[in-house]
């Protein structure tokens, strides 16, 4: 097995600055080949022009996509990975990212070198926030009946994942053909937990990262539908919220992965913890 290009699969809405750094940081750390499909979701803020702007600076082959607003992290994703199956055949391997992961310099090479020595199909990159606390990566289901995850923390050893982040993750990209696009039934989240677990299902093998590939901040529970200082009517509307964790995406997560008495179980519990203030 030999990767010696990879396609860098992402979406961005109006955080020119983060995607900026975040495409500057893979480009510049890496010896790896990359060639950039970044879906722009309507941005107001000129970040398409800037990425071009960044393209020529570089002298990188960024490729930017323009689609409407309405677009959220899944959609825009799903545009960046038919493109990827339609214009980058050619590629060795794709590299799902978030924007706003600033990479460490070679994080891309470690990757693939992990992939390499592994034979794994997809390796999970762990993330880090500023405080040095991990964010994201690979993920193991602490239970086969209920939705419960819990993280694993990179190692010279490996360890199977059970589903990842897509913050960072790289993947074969005669994986990716065979398992297709995202689930298009999400809006924003669950697609990435939703494709790890598609891809165990088929028997692909999923591994955690060595060592961590860059710097994310988890997001916050202050402002969502999560916090507790909020009014339950507004903790309601956020989570029904594209942002959130909408009724019918989160049952059609569940019932797909899990069955249909986890799904009514876990369906009823976030509104429970709205009403009794958890």
């Amino acid at each position: 097995m030999e990767i010696n290009k990879v396609a860098v699969l992402m979406t961005c809405h109006d955080r020119k600055e983060k995607t900026l750094a975040c495409v500057r940081s893979l480009i510049e750390g890496n010896r790896t080949k990359l060639v950039f499909a970044v879906t722009d979701a309507g941005s107001s803020d000129n970040t398409p022009e800037a990425l071009k702007e960044l393209a020529t600076e570089l002298y990188a082959d960024i490729r930017v996509i323009r689609r409407g607003s309405e677009l959220y992290w899944n959609g825009g994703m799903r545009v960046s990975l038919s493109y990827a199956y339609q214009k980058l055949k050619d590629a060795d391997a794709i590299l799902m990212v978030n924007d706003d992961v600033l990479f460490y310099p070679g994080a891309v090479d470690r990757l693939a070198e992990r992939m390499i020595k592994t034979g794994a199909d997809a390796v999970a990159g762990a993330c880090v926030d500023q405080e040095g606390k991990q964010s994201y990566g690979g993920v193991r289901m602490k239970s086969k009946h209920f939705a419960r995850f819990e993280l694993i923390a990179p190692g010279e050893e490996e360890t199977l994942c059970d589903t990842f982040n897509c913050n960072c993750v790289l993947v074969q990209y005669d994986c990716f053909t065979a398992c297709g696009n995202l689930d298009a039934a999400y809006v924003h989240s669950l697609g990435d937990y939703d494709y790890g677990m598609r891809l165990n299902r088929y028997g692909r093998k999923v591994v955690n990262s060595a060592e961590y590939c860059g710097k994310c901040d988890d997001n916050p529970e202050e402002g969502s539908w999560k916090d507790r200082k909020l009014s339950r009517i507004k903790r309601l509307k956020l989570k029904e919220s594209a942002k959130g964790l909408p009724a019918s995406d989160w049952y059609h997560f569940l019932v797909k992965n899990y069955g249909l008495l986890p799904a009514l179980y876990h369906s009823i519990t976030p509104y429970l913890r709205i009403l009794i203030g958890k």
